[in-house]
């Protein structure tokens, strides 16, 4: 898997999330959930060989909201153009961030699939406002709620290759983590405090398993690492 392609870049500044905290209740005693994602969804979120990353995971995250397809490289292409890095324009192959990622859900919304066709960007398809959880309690309350989470993270060679452990498929959960390939953005769908895990889907295929845990710890070392975590409060 360490050939397969990845593409978040870290905000060069973090005053979004300093102005727009998670601030949920806390979370149940005891999180166990995970959020149906469209059987269709696995296959259909593929970045290929695309540093695309940012719009497949925030388009997963939407497709868990609402049921519907999304053109993820529409989003990817037009967060590069708000984005803070002259170097990202849309057709090239550079990565963005979460948060231009979610601007673009924010003021211009997203663009359906239907019968195969992009429909017109509408901001019915998009958010109203989101905030940033920055702990594994903020994503476990997120998920108690029934809302997904969009993470852009430091990626692990550790996580390129997922390992069965108890009939689930896990990354990290023994052993070094490795060193940092660079960043990636993927869909956070299910909290377990059985596992002492969260679950993600990715968007590399059918090649990386549909549903993978990555141990609470972890998570809360990637997140003070410079990440992202974004969860939707009104769509």
């Amino acid at each position: 898997m360490s050939d397969k392609p990845l593409g978040r870049r870290a905000p060069t500044d973090w005053t979004h999330v300093e102005r727009h905290p998670f601030a949920a209740p806390a979370p149940p005693a005891k999180v166990e959930r995970t959020l149906a994602m469209p059987r269709w969804a696995h296959g259909f979120y593929d970045q290929g060989a695309e540093g695309a990353c940012v719009g497949f995971g925030s388009s997963q995250m939407m497709s868990i909201l609402n049921h519907h397809r999304y053109d993820a490289r529409w989003l990817w292409n037009h967060a590069k153009m708000i984005d803070e890095w002259p170097d990202t324009n849309p057709g090239d192959d550079n990565g963005t961030s979460v948060r231009a990622a979610m601007d673009v859900l924010r003021t211009q919304g997203h663009v359906r699939i239907l019968h195969g066709r992009d429909q017109p960007v509408s901001p019915l398809e998009g958010i109203a406002s989101n905030s940033w959880a920055t702990s594994v309690d903020d994503v476990r309350a997120a998920i108690s709620r029934g809302v997904p989470v969009a993470i852009g993270v430091n990626w692990y060679t550790a996580f390129d290759d997922p390992a069965l452990w108890g009939g689930d498929w896990y990354v990290a959960r023994v052993g070094s983590l490795g060193s940092i390939r660079g960043g990636h953005c993927v869909c956070v769908l299910g909290a377990s405090d059985r596992r002492q895990a969260v679950a993600f889907t990715n968007s590399w295929g059918a090649a990386y398993p549909r549903k993978v845990f990555l141990p609470y710890p972890i998570l809360a070392r990637l997140l003070h690492e410079d990440g992202e975590a974004s969860v939707v409060v009104d769509r």
